[in-house]
């Protein structure tokens, strides 16, 4: 019987090392692929938590800020002049209100709130509405000067233009909701002094109907389905034309401004709001400053007036006060009209120089403009000027520019002044008034005659000429 006997087979020494080398290796490749996964596991954990508590705290965030923006809206309705920015802070939030004046009734607040989740992070939710002092809106009839600027105001365009035929010429007009109105003067009596001009289209706007109310119109404010204008003759100053049907105007009354007389006494300027208007005469011995019920305007009823001693040449309203320009040594008057009965003078700004008279007015949020007659062309002589009216009584000059020219009407727009200006190579006018102690000239345009009356509505700028081309619509490129 043969054994067989299995041989023994010896182990290399060398290779023994190196697959448990290689062992060793594979172990720690799977160790590391392991801690990988496992640390990927944990990131995915607490990133998803992070993203949890990122969500949950940017949902109350947008809470808060909504909340905010709702108490702000509320005030803003009875205190639309009191809306400013703030700021406050709850529970690791900063919440803030930012208010930027759009135009004179529409302001854009941001309602912003802000948390820090640790050192290396910051977010922020935030709302953002448009809010119009619907208030002021319907005390002047629904003139709400339409929306911001745009487009290149550097190099702007005449979009079109109307002409009231020979011998008449523009002395004011009014827009609203693009109807124009414009008061004018002619050679002759005979001819129709008010007109209603459709500007719907821009490019090509036409005369919807005329009327004549008698010698010349100096001035005119529409409000709702009435045109209040300033006669220039010494009785029936106040004329009140009904335009709802805009083909055909037709008077609904007229009104003796009482106790002023002489030949100054002539309708200058005019003003409606809320239920009244406010109306002026050149200087004359009575009062030159009135204010008139026109709640029926079929039957006007005087309410007070106050003796100025001067030409009032523009009228301007904020809140309680009135502001006059007028030809006295103190261009600017601030008079408290609450008690119409008792008016009264509060505060008032001399401008360097004391032969220019105040002319024109524009108030943006609390800065009043104030444009002049022509003077001289040093400091003491300059047609535009800006004034903080924070303070009614005293008002203080923020800064000040020599146009060359009688500023005869201005309005402001995002930090752009539109001035109707006498001179005769630049009757229309842009300055960037952004910084009032570095007015900037941007551009103009070079009209027939010398412009009387400016004003805005979306983007559009409306300039009323002393020519029978007397309307000119202006816009950006």
């Amino acid at each position: 019987m043969i054994r067989v006997i299995p041989l023994l087979k010896f182990k290399n020494p060398r290779q023994s090392a190196s697959k448990d080398g290689q062992s060793t290796i594979e172990v720690l490749i799977a160790l590391l692929i392991l801690v990988a996964a496992l640390s990927g596991a944990v990131i995915v954990i607490f990133g998803g938590q992070s993203l949890t508590i990122d969500s949950g705290e940017s949902n109350r965030a947008l809470r808060l800020a909504e909340e905010n923006l709702e108490t702000v809206l509320t005030m803003s309705r009875s205190d639309f002049a009191g809306l400013t920015s703030s700021s406050s802070t709850e529970t690791g939030f900063l919440k803030e209100i930012i208010v930027e004046q759009v135009d004179s009734r529409t302001k854009k607040v941001t309602s912003r709130v802000s948390w820090q989740p640790n050192s290396l992070r910051s977010l922020l939710e935030e709302a953002v509405v448009l809010v119009t002092d619907w208030y002021k809106v319907a005390q002047t009839g629904g003139d709400t000067g339409g929306g911001g600027t745009f487009g290149n105001w550097r190099n702007p365009r005449t979009l079109g233009s109307v002409d009231l035929g020979p011998g008449n010429s523009a002395t004011g007009l009014d827009v609203l909701s693009k109807i124009v109105y414009i008061s004018a003067t002619a050679s002759d009596s005979k001819k129709d002094d008010l007109y209603v001009v459709d500007a719907t289209n821009g490019e090509d706007p036409f005369v919807v109907g005329s009327t004549n109310t008698g010698p010349g119109l100096n001035g005119v404010d529409a409000a709702g389905t009435y045109a209040y204008v300033a006669n220039n003759k010494t009785s029936d100053q106040l004329q009140i034309i009904d335009v709802s049907n805009q083909s055909a105007p037709t008077s609904t009354s007229s009104f003796t401004l009482p106790g002023v007389s002489g030949s100054g006494a002539v309708g200058w300027s005019v003003l409606y709001y809320g239920g009244k208007v406010y109306i002026s005469t050149k200087k004359a011995s009575g009062p030159e400053f009135h204010i008139i019920d026109v709640s029926n305007p079929a039957s006007p009823a005087s309410l007070g007036s106050k003796e100025i001693n001067a030409d009032v040449n523009a009228i301007t309203i904020n809140g309680n006060i009135a502001y006059i320009a007028t030809s006295d040594t103190e261009e600017l008057k601030a008079l408290d009209i609450s008690n119409p009965a008792s008016i009264v003078q509060v505060g008032g700004y001399s401008a360097p120089g004391d032969s220019e008279d105040g002319k024109s007015f524009s108030i943006f949020g609390n800065k009043l403009y104030m444009g002049r007659l022509v003077g001289g062309d040093h400091d003491d002589h300059h047609e535009l000027h800006i004034l903080d009216i924070s303070s009614s009584t005293t008002p203080q000059n923020l800064g000040s520019k020599d146009i060359a020219a009688s500023v005869n009407g201005l309005v402001i727009r995002d930090g752009l002044a539109f001035l109707g200006t006498s001179d005769s190579n630049k009757e229309f006018q842009v300055w960037d008034v952004s910084n009032p102690q570095d007015i900037e000239f941007w551009s103009s345009f070079n009209f027939p005659q010398v412009a009387t009356g400016v004003d805005y509505e979306d983007n559009l700028v409306y300039v009323s000429v002393r020519s029978n081309d007397a309307l000119r619509i202006v816009t950006s490129q």
